[in-house]
């Protein structure tokens, strides 16, 4: 499909040139010409967001959905944000601070990440409620040598809490060039490795209904306040199959930031080990029975694009891979095991199109394993690994 526009300022209505146009966490990019005009050319059919931005506005970001062709008036705003960049400079404890933010928000793999323009960050801790938080006077330049990807990211919101982290923002990807042939071999290995076993490959392969042969065992998770004890229908965290407490990652929903309930895990069916996230105790109750895709897909008018939604949670275990307890941050243990992560929707549904892009990814709370996967280890969404290439 094909998108294209103009931009103006909302103010002088002259046209703006150079504006960055892209799809939101995509490598698809073009910039705006002498009259404000843009294009983008080729776009596989399906669920994005079109950010439109540009230094010293704030950015636009309309919804884009699956058919052949959009046009976009658009109009900029002069940004209000004025931090001041020589606040790093007076701040004592910046440096401790940015080795914290680099913590929970690159996470994992963050060593091999740079962030060029570090500057553009204000940050601050409150040592009474241990909340740190992050605002930035521009796009983070994110150099990612594990990946080969220079990340732009135009942070919107970002709070560190105890055992939880909510931060959002807009997502540009440039494909860097490697040093050599060994370079890029890594980089496509480093890649693949992560993909597979992402909430990317599961998307696509939820659309594609090919779970069971990608290695996927999807179950239904209830957080009840009722005791699961005698219930028919309880299977017990055991093995491979488990709950991290490790965090939440969630984006900002209706300006707020998402608290789940507490929940206890079942270990052992006469004791319970109770992980405190919050005021009240419930209980996780999984259901043995994989959960069938026409329960939670439905086909619209549109081929290739489904409703998505369920009720409760869904607990998705990967079966083709294993990483470390010490890796999901579970202490002390290097065992190996399944990793596992649970959904929990934020709204009543959202869209899947079949390349596993979802209207609004926000509509989704991440626990497990996918709550540890951050910038550091994030793909474009139109990365294809080498067998799902023409």
């Amino acid at each position: 499909m094909e998108i294209a526009g103009h931009i103006t300022d909302a103010d002088s209505k002259k046209p703006l040139v150079g504006a960055t146009v892209y799809l939101d966490h995509t490598t698809m990019a073009t910039p705006s010409i002498a009259d404000g005009a843009f294009t983008l050319k080729n776009v596989p059919v399906g669920n994005y967001t079109l950010i439109i931005s540009y230094v010293g506005y704030d950015p636009v970001a309309i919804p884009v959905s699956a058919k052949s062709s959009h046009r976009f008036a658009v109009e900029l705003y002069p940004s209000e944000k004025k931090l001041d960049e020589v606040t790093i400079r007076v701040n004592s404890h910046w440096a401790e601070y940015f080795d914290l933010f680099q913590m929970f928000f690159l996470g994992n793999g963050r060593k091999q990440c740079t962030i060029k323009n570090e500057k553009s960050l204000f940050l601050d801790y409150n040592t009474k409620t241990f909340v740190l938080t992050a605002e930035a006077s521009r796009p983070l330049i994110i150099e990612n040598q594990a990946l080969g990807y220079r990340v732009y990211y135009d942070l919107i919101s970002f709070a560190h809490y105890p055992g939880r982290t909510s931060y959002s923002g807009y997502t540009r990807f440039e494909e860097m060039k490697p040093a050599d042939s060994k370079q890029e071999k890594q980089w496509k290995e480093n890649r693949e490795n992560d993909y597979y076993g992402s909430f990317m490959h599961f998307t696509r392969s939820l659309a594609n209904k090919q779970l069971k042969e990608d290695g996927f065992v999807m179950k239904k998770l209830a957080k009840t306040q009722s005791s699961p004890v005698s219930h028919a229908v309880i299977e017990r965290f055991q093995g491979d199959e488990f709950k991290s407490p490790d965090t939440v990652v969630s984006m900002r929903w209706s300006g707020k930031d998402y608290a789940p309930q507490d929940t206890t895990l079942l270990t052992d069916s006469a004791k319970h080990d109770t992980q405190k996230w919050g005021r009240q105790a419930g209980y996780n109750v999984l259901y043995p029975q994989e959960v069938p895709y026409d329960s939670i897909l439905t086909q619209t008018i549109i081929v290739g694009n489904y409703k998505f939604a369920f009720n409760n949670s869904l607990f998705v275990t990967y079966k083709k891979k294993r990483v470390t307890e010490d890796f999901l941050g579970l202490g002390n243990g290097y065992r190996p095991t399944f990793p596992t992560s649970i959904l929990t929707m934020l709204k009543s549904h959202t869209f899947l199109d079949n390349h596993g892009n979802l209207a609004e990814p926000d509509a989704v709370l991440h626990e497990g394993y996918w709550a540890t996967l951050r910038v550091a280890t994030q793909l474009p969404d139109d990365y294809l690994p080498d067998k799902d290439r023409n």
